[in-house]
């Protein structure tokens, strides 16, 4: 399958989830990191049963990818940026915080890339980072509560 069915799929389950994670906050009145790690524990669960016949994997890799991984998506993506996604769910609305985080992340990912991993950017994705940049900037100068 091609990386962009992928990055499809991983949108609509970003939304769909991020709707559900919306409502189960403000039905419970919880604090975001409680919503953090109510989906943390719900998300080890599963991947532990699913991840079991790939365990063998961490022994022959070495330290560094494991902890780049911890940092990078256990601690900044998975922790922070939840606690972070949540805190903006609680009272925002979904259309106009899912759209600032989903907007703004290709584009720093992207600048990232072109700084730290010598990949060189395109004149289309630089228009395409133009407009994330237009349209998160729209949704929030725009926004009529």
């Amino acid at each position: 399958m091609r990386p962009e069915f992928w990055a499809v799929l991983t949108a609509l389950c970003w939304a769909v989830g991020s709707l559900l994670e919306k409502r189960g906050v403000q039905l419970g009145d919880f604090a975001p990191v409680m919503g953090t790690t109510i989906r943390t524990v719900t998300s080890v669960l599963l991947l532990l049963v699913i991840s079991y016949p790939f365990w063998g994997q961490t022994k022959t890799v070495g330290i560094k990818p494991i902890l780049l991984i911890a940092i990078g998506g256990g601690l900044i993506t998975g922790c922070l940026g939840i606690v972070f996604l949540y805190s903006a769910l609680k009272t925002g609305q979904l259309s106009i915080v899912l759209t600032i985080a989903f907007c703004l992340t290709p584009v720093v990912g992207a600048l990232l890339g072109y700084l730290f991993l010598d990949e060189r950017l395109k004149l289309v994705q630089a228009l395409g980072i133009t407009l994330c940049i237009a349209g998160a900037a729209m949704v929030t100068l725009f926004n009529n509560h």
